[in-house]
């Protein structure tokens, strides 16, 4: 089975270990040139694909935001080791990282190109319902999958440097800010941890909260942050952000677990969380919170918790 990892300090150089073709070289970047290219670009992310134990390829995409085209995510590379070649593994992969791409609630459009001459790509590509949009550029072609549904009204997208400031500024009511670390605070963590996800909450055209989740293990999410600004509260918009979070997290098949930690004084906190399925599992004594779970296939791990 392929699974998808993202590239950390502790794994990113295992890609250097990837050997190719020399042809190659003609149609995709090597991973230190695409490794290095992100560096640059923070919005970037960069996947290891395993298939068990052993890396086989990697694999690069990015939201479009940040250059005028909203709701849009590309791939950008796609590679596999020569030596695991012809057995299907691009694509696995290729369905894997779709699958994660179209349990974001705001991707409307997944675009990919591919060099000239690059054919096996095309052919991927196009088995995979990606239609071809023409040349991209003098020696690149792009092709697209399109999202049949409407987005809906309440959707989540990613952080940039043009809202973070808007979403500091999103208050709460005043006995809430007790029960929810401040939206300043929440974007600095996300800002220096590549395994923290931070997302806006997006309602009719304004972004109004927050929530933020972090990969604690390779099978374990923890929801760390949810607010959603008081103008907009008691509209059911938590509620259909927390789901389209959920919707997300289980669209990575290594997840089993999905944790979420709360203040026992919040008194809404127990019912709106169990009706997602979230069961109490415990006393966080360090960080005196509660901890609830959904497990989607039970593995009894210790658990640490920290902030809702």
């Amino acid at each position: 089975m392929i699974t998808l990892k993202s590239a950390t300090k502790d794994n990113y150089s295992d890609v250097f270990a990837l050997q190719l073709l020399s042809e190659d070289l003609n149609y995709i970047a090597s991973p230190a040139e695409a490794l290095a290219e992100s560096a640059f670009f923070a919005y970037y992310r960069n996947l290891l694909i395993y298939h068990q134990q052993t890396l086989v390829g990697f694999v690069q995409y990015h939201p479009m935001e940040p250059e005028g085209t909203k709701y849009e995510y590309t791939i950008t590379q796609l590679l596999i080791d020569k030596r695991y070649r012809r057995q299907g593994f691009a694509t696995q992969a290729l369905r894997a990282l779709l699958t994660q791409l179209q349990a974001k609630s705001d991707c409307q459009v997944i675009s990919a190109v591919y060099v000239q001459g690059n054919e096996r790509m095309r052919a991927l590509l196009s088995q995979l319902s990606f239609e071809f949009k023409g040349r991209w550029s003098d020696n690149a072609y792009l092709m697209e999958w399109h999202r049949e549904s409407v987005q809906p009204e309440v959707f989540l997208s990613s952080v940039w440097r043009e809202n973070f400031e808007h979403l500091g500024d999103l208050q709460l009511h005043e006995k809430q800010k007790s029960l929810v670390a401040p939206n300043d605070w929440t974007l600095l963590e996300a800002a220096y941890n590549p395994e923290y996800e931070v997302r806006a909450i997006n309602y009719r055209g304004e972004q109004v909260g927050l929530i933020m989740w972090v990969f604690e293990k390779p099978h374990r999410v923890s929801i760390w942050r949810l607010m959603v600004d008081k103008t907009y509260q008691q509209q059911g918009i938590g509620r259909q952000a927390l789901s389209a979070a959920l919707e997300e997290i289980r669209s990575h098949p290594e997840i089993t677990e999905i944790a979420i930690c709360y203040v026992p004084d919040n008194p809404v906190a127990k019912d709106f969380y169990a009706s997602f399925g979230f069961i109490e599992t415990g006393f966080d004594e360090e960080e005196e919170e509660m901890l609830a779970e959904i497990r989607i296939s039970r593995i009894d791990q210790g658990t640490h918790c920290k902030g809702a």
